[in-house]
């Protein structure tokens, strides 16, 4: 089990390392986030880049179709990224 946390960790800084190259803007935003919604877009974001990779080498008929999604999927993915990174980085003033 040790040995899946490890490996799921390295997945989702994989996914936030591609987030901060693919999103310059957002690096310092994306390096404090930290929440567990936000980690699993990263980790999604990782997996989802591994597809687009695999289905890009591929010769087979459905391969195109693959590739729009996987695209379609990271585009989303980046969308929700920034969102998270937005709201787990407000500051805010304590209540009175």
């Amino acid at each position: 089990m040790l040995g899946n946390i490890r490996s799921t960790s390295r997945i989702r800084e994989r996914g936030r390392a591609r987030l901060k190259l693919r999103l310059p803007d957002w690096r310092s935003r994306f390096e404090l986030a930290s929440g567990h919604s936000f980690l699993d877009i990263c980790e999604a974001y990782e997996l989802a880049h591994i597809g687009l990779d695999f289905w890009g080498r591929s010769d087979t008929p459905i391969s195109n179709a693959m590739i729009a999604e996987y695209q379609e999927a990271i585009a989303a993915l980046e969308l929700e990224a920034q969102a998270l990174a937005a709201r787990s980085n407000e500051v805010t003033e304590p209540l009175r």
